[in-house]
Formats: structure tokens, C-alpha cells, sequence
């Protein structure tokens, strides 16, 4: 994936690229490497809806990366991506609780995409 310029979007596909192998082993149980893989690859390339889409059962089933990046997109999605993204109250709360997990090797993970997802 070449993603050389300095985009926001591009910026944060290569952070989450980079941090992802890492907190996918120790957060979560989920071998979803392929599908987060996927999404990044649409989230890099500007595909707002189709990197949602595949976001969102990885958040679901607890994948911190793709909790975060979900919850980036449904709370700053107008702002940032110039649409908004639909969740239900139970679908944020969950993602949250995934998102907020700290990976000890990762000690600013708390506010890595300018969102509070702690306490």
C-alpha cells in the first residue's frame, strides 16, 4: 500500500497500519488481520462508506483498532469525511470499552486520533 503523501486520511491508515499488527495480538481474539487489512486499504484510498463497513463487525466483535477508527469516524465523521456515520448508543458504548483497553506496550494509545476514549 503506497501512502506517501500527508493526507489525514493517508496519516492515520499509516499509523493504524503500523500499530495494528501489535494491539490486534494483544487485545483481541479475533483473527481479522485480512478484513482490517481491507478496511485500511478503503479507508486509504477515501472510501469513507466501504471502510466503515468493514469497520464495524471488527469493532463489534472487539478489535481495538477498528474500534477506534469506527468511533473516529461516528463522532468526527461531518467534520472529517464530510458525511456522518450511524451507530446506536450500544454500538458506541461497546466500541468504547474496546477502544479504551491500554496496551501496556503503548502508553499514549488513550488520545491517539484526537478522540478521548478513556475515562
Amino acid at each position: 500500500m503506497d501512502l506517501a503523501g500527508n493526507s489525514l486520511a493517508q496519516r492515520m491508515a499509516r499509523l493504524a497500519t503500523a500499530r495494528s499488527q501489535r494491539s490486534l495480538q494483544a487485545t483481541t481474539q479475533v483473527a481479522a488481520p485480512a478484513a482490517f487489512d481491507q478496511a485500511i486499504e478503503h479507508f486509504a484510498h477515501g472510501r469513507w462508506s466501504s471502510a466503515f463497513e468493514a469497520l464495524v463487525p471488527l469493532a463489534d466483535a472487539g478489535h481495538r483498532e477498528a474500534a477506534r477508527i469506527a468511533m473516529l469516524m461516528t463522532v468526527r465523521g461531518p467534520r472529517l469525511f464530510g458525511r456522518s456515520f450511524p451507530t446506536s448508543p450500544s454500538q458506541r458504548e461497546r466500541w468504547h470499552a474496546a477502544a479504551s483497553r491500554v496496551d501496556i506496550a503503548d502508553p499514549d494509545a488513550n488520545d491517539r486520533w484526537g478522540v478521548q476514549v478513556g475515562p
